[in-house]
């Protein structure tokens, strides 16, 4: 694992952070209004350098492209933090924007996004990443279930750098709720999902399944039942 990797890279990284803060603009007036949602994109914009500092790069293409996406949501949040929105409304609002986005799919590609997911083809793909990632300082292993398991793959890390690397910036807060974008996507893909150890206990394992539902973990489902109960909004678009 590297750090300070992708600061001669900072340029390429704000032009990212501007495009996808293009895509979300509408989601953010939607549902905190215009000048709030603009204050939260300005706000936002300007922590993400001292961020492009503490990201970490593992030379693994899946896993340092998701904590790219990471960095994004990072600054998103400090962004929602100066105009006094808390890591429950950071919860809640990406919640929404990822069934949504997922949601807009038909229903057969969802579909075939789960069997593709949980295909053997793509758990020999994992592996081989698991080895990588484990090889670069992220320990991570990659198992297929039996007949006699409940699950058709479970994936295992320790010493999980997505959350050494929210508490870098200064985002710890997040960390009881980091896994929400796991079951936002097996939700969508309509494929099984449970955490059965979590950060605390040094090691994180989520169980996928083929059948069996999405078993939130309990600070998640509180935020969105929550969320269920108060928003007088329209579901995002």
């Amino acid at each position: 694992m590297k750090t300070d990797y992708y600061i001669n890279k900072s340029d390429k990284l704000q032009k990212a952070l501007n495009k996808y803060f293009s895509g979300l603009k509408g989601d953010l007036i939607h549902e905190y209004g215009k000048d709030k949602a603009l204050a939260i994109i300005e706000n936002s914009k300007g922590a993400y350098p001292e961020i492009i500092h503490k990201i970490p790069f593992f030379d693994t293409p899946m896993y340092d492209s998701l904590v790219v996406l990471n960095s994004r949501m990072m600054a998103l949040k400090k962004g929602m933090k100066e105009e006094l929105l808390n890591v429950e409304d950071f919860v809640q609002f990406q919640v929404k924007i990822l069934r949504s986005k997922m949601n807009s799919r038909p229903q057969l590609v969802r579909d075939l996004m789960g069997k593709v997911f949980l295909s053997k083809l793509m758990r020999i793909f994992l592996k081989k990443v698991a080895r990588s990632t484990t090889k670069n300082g992220w320990p991570t292993q990659v198992d297929s279930g039996s007949k006699e398991d409940n699950y058709t793959m479970k994936v295992s890390t320790q010493n999980c750098q997505m959350v050494n690397f929210m508490r870098s910036v200064g985002e710890e807060d997040l960390v009881p709720y980091c896994s929400f974008a796991d079951f936002a996507n097996a939700e969508s893909m309509g494929i099984g999902l449970k955490q059965t150890s979590t950060i605390d206990s040094g090691t994180c394992t989520f169980c996928f399944n083929k059948v069996g539902g999405v078993h939130w973990p309990d600070s998640i489902q509180n935020i969105i039942d929550k969320d269920s109960l108060t928003s007088t909004q329209k579901p995002l678009k």
